[in-house]
């Protein structure tokens, strides 16, 4: 027994020794399981790695950017913008613009690779069957396929390398703009991307948003057509790209209408009720919601959801800022008036907010520019899933404050004193950087020029006291109507305003037309008849008139840039006899502060500049045609010819100017400028040449009349008739008589097609588009000025992109298009060189001995053409 015991306890003791060490080791092992570290620990696992957490999580490690991307994001819709955040020459950009629309992109998964894919949201139908088909037609393109680095250690989102996607060339994301100074003057940008010295700066994580910063090195060339500028010049900009979440719920769309100054966008419709494929246009516009909604059935003033908020930058000088905030917050009028409190406002830059970032998407501002560029831009970004604006801001350039000076001075100098000085008085220059502002923020809502509103203005409004304080130069602030131009010495005085107004008419009514809530309308569709009729009860007012601005083509003298009133003729001969004012007294009013004289040459080439806008803000009226969006019931037609009679002034006035150039040379002001030639000749040049242009412009008003057009024979013989006119009185001859029979004759040796050899000329040369042309040393001063000076404030064709959107040019993409025929006009200019020649020989020894021999060589030349022919 006690060797049973023994056995049995040493049994005992053998199994608990087992027992105890199988434990060690199960404690053990349990142990190291602890340590064992996932293969995420191990992939960011001794590396300095910077973490910002928000809608994903940004890792930036060894120079290489992460996204830690949850799974649920997968397929939800997002904005990629990029915006420039600093910048080597801001001739390429400047801070805080986005170069290139935003893209609209989708992360998506295919088994173990995800791929960042570009959305297409141009097609529209409510039927599934066609649905389906038009996602496998219009199916997101893959931008780029990322690899899964690795999982996160739950399993509920993966780690994707973007390094190099956010360090390369894309144009999609490029910091060069098709719109930066340096693209003026037919110049060309070749690039040549550097990557080793590009790589990943700031990273930001918010709930909606999340941004990351690239500074991206090049090599930059830029050459114009004659020569090479620089070659291979290092350059940086810093790029903020940033995803911003797309709203769950989208916005209700309400329709566009090409009737009105909105921007929109445009879908295809596929709608099986329908016998083809239609368009669906959108119009791009903020969500604005009323708080409560039985408030505003109630004609409350009621507040929004979420109000419009423009930041302010802090880099403007800060005699600025408060005009600039006038400036935004100058259409929240218009919204009270639909009963929305609070839905725009403007804030200073926030000083002590960690999430506020000017370059992200989802903040809206006003930028400063210290550039010499003459402009502002307003433009926004859309949901483009509905229209939705996302996000909008103003770009400010610093000289545009010389540029809206310069304005003051040549439109109202001759009524103001107050002007009469190499620098506005604060109050002024903040009245102009507040009219500037205000029409870029109506971009940033939404609308386009209306370049009719001031035409709706008869022009001798324009000098009375009540009405101008009441409505200003024009109907729309969207319009291009800077100042006065009109007023006349003594009219300030009188009450006259000088200025534009704060909001016309007609911005009130694209407010309320687009943004009141429509609360009883439940679909998209069923708000059209409502606006509609909104339209409808306007139509025929010139006060709501949508004049397109014209780009491409000029046809429609009412709506142009920088002119006022209903009568182009009364306006301009109001406007030309202010210019003769201005440099009358010119040196008296600045000359003890313009030691230089620097002041004064610029506001003489300001003055020239003008003096060609009032000249063509007359020709188009020769062969013009005016130009209306109509809906079938509107009291309008869709296009009328300008007046015989309007058009024959416009003639007389153009004749009589040339008549009168002398003014322009300025010989007693030139005295104190650096040598200059007198510019007459040249713009009597370009006024012939313009008027003998519009003869295409005619002879296509003769093809579209219904009435008796103005015929380019009828037009012929007025100009003989008024070129002539002192030959068949017997008169003695001016200079400027003899240089207007000589450039005639010429004409009509050339367009009848006879030997040009006998009267020494060459053929003839229409100017572009039938406009009086200024000339390229005019244009060049400007640009010295200024740097180079985009086009629309010249008042003539764009010939760069410069602040024009597609869209802006004419309602739903449709351009006037009309051909300009070569006029056939060879056999009236043969019979009309017979008829001079006639004359001239009738002529020819009864004048005075200087104009007899004007005569006499004219008819010698005129008949060895006949000789030759």
């Amino acid at each position: 027994m006690i060797l049973k015991s023994i056995v049995f306890v040493f049994i005992f003791l053998s199994l608990s020794v087992v027992s105890a060490e199988g434990k060690g080791r199960k404690k053990k092992q349990a142990t190291k399981e602890v340590k064992t570290e996932s293969a995420y620990q191990r992939f960011f696992k001794g590396k300095s790695c910077e973490t910002k957490r928000g809608l994903i999580t940004l890792h930036k490690m060894d120079g290489k950017i992460y996204f830690e991307l949850p799974l649920n994001l997968l397929g939800k819709e997002m904005l990629l913008g990029s915006t420039i955040s600093e910048i080597t020459n801001n001739d390429f950009g400047s801070v805080g613009e986005k170069p290139k629309e935003p893209l609209h992109v989708v992360f998506t998964r295919q088994d173990s690779i995800i791929s960042l894919r570009e959305v297409s949201a141009i097609y529209y139908t409510t039927e599934e069957g066609i649905r389906k088909r038009l996602e496998e037609s219009f199916k997101p393109a893959i931008i780029l396929n990322l690899p899964v680095k690795v999982y996160s250690e739950d399993s509920t989102a993966v780690v994707l390398d973007l390094t190099d996607f956010l360090l390369s060339d894309n144009e999609g994301l490029s910091p060069f703009s098709q719109f930066a100074p340096i693209n003026s003057g037919r110049r060309r940008v070749d690039k040549e991307f550097v990557k080793k010295n590009s790589f990943i700066g700031e990273i930001k994580a918010f709930e909606d948003n999340f941004s990351i910063r690239s500074s991206l090195s090049y090599l930059v060339t830029v050459r114009n057509q004659e020569r090479v500028l620089f070659q291979k010049v290092p350059f940086t900009a810093v790029m903020t790209r940033s995803f911003i979440l797309l709203p769950e719920e989208p916005m209700r769309p309400r329709m566009a209408d090409p009737r009105i100054a909105i921007f929109y966008q445009a879908k295809y419709e596929f709608n099986s009720k329908k016998s083809g494929v239609d368009f669906r246009y959108y119009a791009n516009r903020w969500r604005l919601e009323p708080v409560d909604e039985a408030a505003y059935r109630a004609g409350q003033l009621t507040d929004v959801k979420k109000s419009i908020v423009f930041y302010v930058d802090n880099a403007f000088p800060e005699s600025w800022k408060k005009y600039i905030k006038q400036g935004v917050e100058e259409w929240q009028k218009a919204f009270e008036k639909i009963g929305l409190k609070n839905a725009i406002i403007a804030k200073d830059f926030p000083k002590n907010d960690p999430e506020f970032d000017p370059e992200n998407l989802k903040y809206s501002c006003v930028r400063y520019s210290p550039s010499w560029t003459p402009n502002a831009m307003g433009p926004s970004w859309t949901d483009p899933r509905t229209g939705e604006i996302i996000n909008a801001s103003v770009y400010f350039y610093h000289n545009i404050a010389q540029l809206i000076q310069n304005w003051r001075f040549v439109q109202t100098a001759q009524a103001d004193a107050d002007v009469r000085r190499m620098q506005l008085p604060e109050e002024l220059l903040g009245e102009s950087i507040r009219y500037a502002i205000a029409h870029e923020v109506g971009h940033c809502l939404g609308f386009m020029h209306n370049m009719s509103a001031s035409a709706a203005i008869p022009t001798d409004s324009l000098r009375s006291p009540s009405y101008t304080q009441k409505y200003g130069t024009t109907h729309s602030i969207m319009d291009y109507a800077r100042n006065n131009y009109v007023a006349q010495p003594g009219d300030k005085e009188r009450g006259v305003k000088l200025t534009p107004p704060h909001l016309g008419l007609y911005d009130y009514f694209t407010i309320k037309w687009l943004y009141t809530p429509l609360l009883d309308e439940k679909t998209t569709d069923e708000e059209v008849p409502v606006l509609d009729r909104w339209i409808g009860e306007k139509a025929g007012d010139p006060v709501y008139r949508y004049g397109r601005q014209q780009i491409n083509s000029r046809w429609d003298p009412s709506s142009f840039e920088e002119d006022l009133g209903d009568d182009p003729m009364k306006s301009s001969a109001y406007g030309i006899k202010n210019l003769k004012y201005i440099l009358a007294n010119l040196n008296e009013w600045v000359g003890a502060e313009d030691k230089d004289y620097a002041f004064r040459q610029q506001i003489y080439n300001e003055i020239v500049m003008q003096y060609f806008r009032y000249l063509n803000n007359v020709i188009f009226n020769i062969g013009g045609i005016y130009l209306n969006e109509k809906y079938a019931g509107d009291p309008i037609p869709a296009y009328a010819l300008v007046p015989k009679a309007r058009q024959k002034e416009a003639l007389v006035f153009l004749l009589d100017q040339l008549k009168e150039m002398a003014w322009i040379d300025a010989k007693d002001f030139k005295d104190g400028l650096p040598l200059m030639s007198d510019i007459s000749g040249d713009m009597e040049n370009a006024i012939f040449r313009g008027l003998l242009s519009r003869l295409n412009a005619l002879a296509v008003c003769m093809e579209q009349s219904k009435e008796e057009a103005y015929s380019t024979r009828e037009y012929m013989n007025d100009l003989y008739e008024f070129i002539m006119a002192p030959t068949k009185k017997r008169n003695s001859l001016s200079e400027i008589e003899k240089r207007l029979q000589i450039k005639y004759l010429s004409f009509l040796v050339s367009a009848s097609g006879v030997e040009v050899k006998g009267m020494g000329g060459s053929p003839f040369a229409f100017s572009r588009d039938g406009m009086i042309e200024v000339m390229d040393y005019v244009q060049e001063n400007s640009r010295n000025i200024y740097g180079e000076l985009p086009d629309e404030y010249l008042g003539m064709f764009a010939r760069r992109g410069c602040c024009f959107a597609p869209e802006e040019i004419s309602g739903f993409g449709r351009t006037t298009n009309l051909n300009r025929p070569n006029v056939s006009i060879g056999t009236d200019c043969f019979l009309m060189l017979k008829k001079t020649l006639a004359l001239l020989k009738s002529r020819m020894n009864t004048a005075t001995e200087d104009t007899r021999l004007h005569y006499q060589l004219l008819v010698y030349k005129l008949e060895k053409v006949f000789k030759n022919n």
